[in-house]
């Protein structure tokens, strides 16, 4: 057995674990959409799809790709040094993606293997880290969309991280996901001390709902560990959501899309008003959701709140004389 290598987590300061151990928080959607936003504002930022279900590409709009080989080049990119990790660049502006998938799955039961021991670092997180930082230095931000389920993924990912975003419905499935990570989190800090948590965003919520956003608050303070409530929230928006899959597009893309489309429709219901006879001809537009442009602007304010916390924690940390950026 080699002796284990220890990774310098220094480079990967700006590295995020956006986590629940429940699904369907909308946590894929936080991933993809703050990504983009921030990618669109300047940033360079890596989306990669740590979830056995692969969803993350769906949000892009990556289907039928040639390059989606369902997480098999994740997994051998940490189980196999020689490989880089699987990059496909480019998926929007100043944004690069990796595929997950159910070849992710391997993961597990070769984390529980001896064969583990074997590993340059002695651990599959350390295998990532290092897997992560031979890419950091090309990014301003690295997202990671992690599984409600399997264990390993999760505490692989924790253990790299500097930030824990937690996604959560304020149902008590959803919360009773929420507390499932804190034990995660500490656990990690073993080895990963300088994790700390980005904040708690309550997804799919009725923005007038202020008595839930006082009883998650409440909830909240009773997990043993300072979780901060991230200021925005994510309005529900089926209609919004259902469109931005079934097109492949990001709220902002939706919402500019359903903006030029109503104005389409009109200028077609007018001229079938000047001209009846030619109705038959005219083809309407489909209509696209109306709240779009709300839920983007939801998306917009997350994005700002975690690149306004990154920048003041790193100007903190420059006044202390600590690692920054």
């Amino acid at each position: 057995m080699s002796d284990p290598q220890t990774p310098d987590l220094g480079a990967l300061s700006r590295v995020f674990a956006v986590i629940n151990g429940k699904g369907g928080v909308l946590k894929t959607s936080v991933v993809a959409n703050v990504g983009a936003l921030l990618a669109g504002a300047g940033w360079k930022v890596l989306a990669i799809d740590l979830d056995v279900s692969g969803n993350l590409k769906l949000d892009f709009g990556l289907t039928d790709e040639p390059e989606d080989d369902m997480g098999r080049g994740l997994v051998e990119a940490i189980w196999y040094g020689e490989k880089p990790l699987p990059v496909v660049k480019d998926v929007r502006t100043n944004l690069d993606f990796v595929f997950g998938g159910r070849g992710l799955e391997q993961l597990g039961s070769l984390a529980r293997s001896s064969m583990v021991d074997d590993l340059p670092t002695g651990s599959l997180a350390g295998e990532f880290a290092r897997a992560l930082t031979e890419v950091a230095d090309d990014y301003d931000l690295i997202l990671l969309d992690c599984p409600p389920g399997n264990s390993e993924i999760q505490d692989m990912a924790l253990a790299v991280a500097r930030w824990v975003l937690i996604p959560t419905k304020t149902d008590q499935a959803s919360l009773d996901g929420l507390r499932t990570v804190g034990p995660r989190v500490k656990r990690a800090r073993r080895t990963n001390p300088e994790l700390r948590y980005a904040g708690v965003v309550v997804t799919a919520h009725n923005p007038a709902a202020t008595r839930v956003l006082r009883e998650v608050r409440a909830m909240l303070s009773q997990l043993g560990d300072t979780v901060p409530l991230m200021e925005t929230t994510i309005r529900h928006s089926q209609t919004a959501a259902f469109d931005c899959r079934a097109r492949g597009q990001l709220a902002h893309e939706l919402a500019k899309d359903a903006e030029s489309f109503k104005s389409t429709r009109l200028k077609f219901l007018s001229a079938r008003r000047r001209s009846p006879e030619e109705t038959n001809v005219i083809e309407l537009p489909t209509a696209l959701s109306g709240t779009a442009s709300s839920l983007a602007d939801d998306y917009r304010h997350l994005a700002k709140e975690i690149r306004e916390l990154i920048t003041k924690t790193e100007t903190a940390s420059s006044s202390t004389g600590r690692h920054a950026r």
